[in-house]
């Protein structure tokens, strides 16, 4: 692990020349924002939430002697509302930069009703469960939406002065997914992208499971950073990573998965009749990991249907009609 702060402040960490960590407060977790500067332009990586950029990133920079105006491109990793809440405050603090995003997470991030629909409440149509409206009600308290000025796409080179960076489409925890590699730096900014086997409070203890969706794209999007061996991994809710601890982080998250995916399988073909994903998640949340299980069923709905789905699309798992309305999931 890289030394530095993982508490809230508005005073940023160096990890490497010219790339400062910036940890803001969510919950009792925590937002890592990054900021990499040139000597003509600013990146920065996510905007956290609604009020994150005026109380942590305006004071990060005028610390660090940044004019704002130089901050010229926002690169918001996915459509997740504590990555993109802030785009309306990125717009008002800088001016003069581009706001960016992958078009796959582009609509969710631009109208928080799309976000609802296929995000917050994305399991209600097809499997019947639905988000806790208190949850849905904070995200909506810590968004102001905003439109985006274009496309970040994989392998797009963005010059900031000095050196280049590249951003990189890995999807899996969202379908538009993006990170940041810095190739001067030996680093890449993941932000949500791999999730270990589990999602921490910021003291370390796990808090809930991994939330990616997509199953394959996860585990691509690991073998495409276990293969490019960057020295430091940066995350968004996890202390900074460098050489062997980013190697064991990557080796970890993938055998979550592998391991989530047997545990989906082993449990539907011990019932004949078939499992809704409510009682799915009632039988592996408490045996999957760490995590408290009371309250974290829906998190770990994220996973699980990306495990359900991918048996589905090989042929190992078959929707074995519904009960009382919801769909019943079974071996093949």
């Amino acid at each position: 692990m890289v030394a530095g702060s993982t508490n809230p402040s508005a005073t940023p960490t160096v990890i490497a020349d010219g790339l400062y960590r910036i940890d803001t407060p969510l919950g009792e977790r925590y937002a890592s924002l990054y900021l990499v500067v040139g000597s003509r332009e600013v990146l920065l990586f996510d905007t956290g939430v609604d009020g994150t950029i005026p109380a942590y990133v305006t004071p990060a920079i005028n610390g660090l002697g940044i004019d704002a105006r130089d901050v010229r491109t926002v690169v918001i990793s996915h459509c997740d509302v504590d990555h993109f809440g802030g785009v309306s405050d990125a717009r008002e603090a800088f001016p003069r930069a581009r706001l960016l995003a992958h078009r796959l997470d582009r609509p969710a991030i631009e109208n928080f009703d799309i976000y609802v629909r296929e995000r917050g409440r994305g399991f209600l149509p097809g499997y019947g469960w639905d988000e806790d409206p208190a949850v849905l009600d904070w995200c909506r308290s810590v968004v102001r939406e905003r439109a985006l000025d274009g496309d970040a796409s994989d392998l797009q080179i963005v010059n900031l002065g000095g050196f280049e960076v590249v951003i990189w489409h890995i999807p899996g925890h969202t379908l538009g997914h993006t990170a940041i590699s810095l190739p001067h730096a030996g680093a890449v900014l993941v932000s949500d992208a791999v999730l270990g086997a589990s999602v921490d409070l910021a003291d370390g203890t796990p808090a809930f499971p991994p939330t990616y969706r997509y199953v394959d794209a996860y585990l691509a999007t690991i073998a495409r950073l276990e293969a490019a061996a960057h020295r430091y991994l940066l995350t968004a809710h996890y202390p900074s990573l460098e050489g062997s601890s980013a190697a064991e982080f990557l080796a970890r998250s993938r055998l979550f998965a592998e391991r989530l995916d047997a545990l989906v399988l082993s449990a539907l073909a011990d019932a004949p009749g078939g499992r809704t994903l409510h009682e799915l998640l009632a039988e592996l949340n408490p045996v999957a990991g760490d995590w408290p299980v009371a309250g974290t069923q829906g998190a770990l709905a994220f996973p699980v249907v990306g495990h359900i789905e991918r048996f589905r699309d090989s042929g190992r798992v078959r929707q074995a009609g519904t009960r009382d309305g919801i769909p019943i999931w079974a071996a093949a």
